[in-house]
């Protein structure tokens, strides 16, 4: 039996590998799409190591070429800005593995010896927060000279003029070809938040309308931490967007700039959704957890609370969609109006305290909800 349960989650990991690499190839032909990206910067990648190698092992004759496309390799980013300082950054590591590899030569009588002081000292200073993901330079470069015995001056020269040269035409290959800026792929993402969060209003008016709060074998309070989860992965595609313009040649193209704050206003707007949704999600929640008096009891404010989610959530896919299209928002109902017919529904006398206070507590997340699709 445990064999059997092992086997299982091995294979449905590997179903859920090949289907998502069978989506990669099925994108690639989409413009603007993650992996029709992450497709040239592979072809930019093979291109800077090829010419790397060339200059290095034929125009140059440097003693150990491979050096230099190794370092191209790793300069071309996800974009130009992130491609200049991991080159600036690998050629201060690189350097720093020089020294201390000549230091710890010079002061120690034998290789072993030598080894024993510079790699630690090296692992230590790769830690130097400027050196950031490059730091991992400092020791590779310190041991590998040591072990080779490649620390005599000529040596030394050739590793920094070959971690340069692959720096400088890795960079230049980012810089020049296809110059990254993934757009639309925040694009696409905001997207899919708004449907995200239009998809859950119209579940939570169905159950409403149904009679029922509870979520099923999930809480709304869960579906709406996922909901969260995938605007934490937007704003960040949304920031390397952002950092993708800076130093680029292709930021002044028409439009690309304007996209980038379109898709920002977007992402604004379904922020706010999904707060209010969780504000939403918690009420219903409790009134499950707590066994508190369903407010479904009252048949005229279950339908007028669903058809109010209904209409909110068609308002936010018009509005998200609006700010990431061309075309202006078309003119949707008066959430306002329906507002306050919802809220002339809640017993102002506060007969039923229990129900009084369940209607109130979901009339102000829907209150939310409607600023948050028509604010801003």
């Amino acid at each position: 039996m445990p064999a059997a349960m092992t086997r299982h989650p091995i294979r449905e990991g590997v179903g859920r590998d090949l289907r998502g690499a069978w989506g990669f190839a099925r994108a690639v032909p989409r413009r603007g799409s993650w992996a029709r990206e992450t497709a040239i910067q592979a072809l930019k990648a093979g291109m800077a190591a090829v010419l790397a190698w060339f200059v290095a092992a034929h125009l140059l004759h440097l003693p150990q070429p491979y050096l230099a496309p190794w370092a191209a390799l790793c300069m071309v980013r996800p974009t130009v800005r992130w491609s200049v300082l991991t080159g600036l950054r690998q050629v201060a590591a690189v350097a720093l593995g020089v020294v201390v590899a000549v230091a710890a030569t010079a002061l120690m009588p034998g290789k072993e010896l030598a080894l024993a002081v510079c790699v630690p000292v090296a692992f230590l200073v790769s830690y130097w927060p400027r050196l950031d993901d490059q730091g991992q330079y400092v020791p590779f470069t310190a041991l590998f000279m040591i072990a080779v015995d490649s620390v005599e001056e000529p040596f030394v020269l050739f590793r920094l003029v070959e971690t340069a040269l692959g720096a400088a035409i890795g960079m230049g290959v980012n810089l020049l070809v296809a110059p990254p800026i993934r757009v639309l792929t925040v694009d696409a993402r905001a997207r899919r938040d708004a449907d995200g969060a239009a998809g859950l209003m119209r579940e939570l008016a169905g159950r409403l309308r149904a009679g029922e709060a509870d979520a099923g074998d999930e809480s709304w309070s869960a579906r709406v931490r996922r909901l969260e989860e995938h605007l934490s992965g937007t704003e960040g595609a949304l920031q390397h967007a952002r950092d993708g313009l800076r130093l680029n040649p292709r930021r002044s193209e028409a439009g690309i700039r304007n996209a980038v704050e379109r898709a920002g206003r977007a992402l604004e707007v379904n922020r706010r959704v999904v707060r209010a949704a969780r504000a939403l999600a918690e009420v219903l929640d409790d009134v499950r957890r707590d066994d508190t008096p369903d407010p479904s009891l009252d048949p005229g404010f279950r339908r007028d609370c669903a058809e109010m989610l209904e209409t909110a959530a068609d308002a936010c896919e018009r509005r998200v969609a609006a700010l990431l299209g061309p075309e202006d928002e078309a003119e949707g109902p008066d959430l306002s109006a329906a507002l306050d017919a919802l809220e002339h529904r809640v017993d102002p006398t506060g007969g039923d305290l229990p129900t009084t206070e369940a209607q109130s507590a979901l009339v102000m997340a829907v209150r939310r909800l409607v600023l948050a699709v028509g604010s801003g």
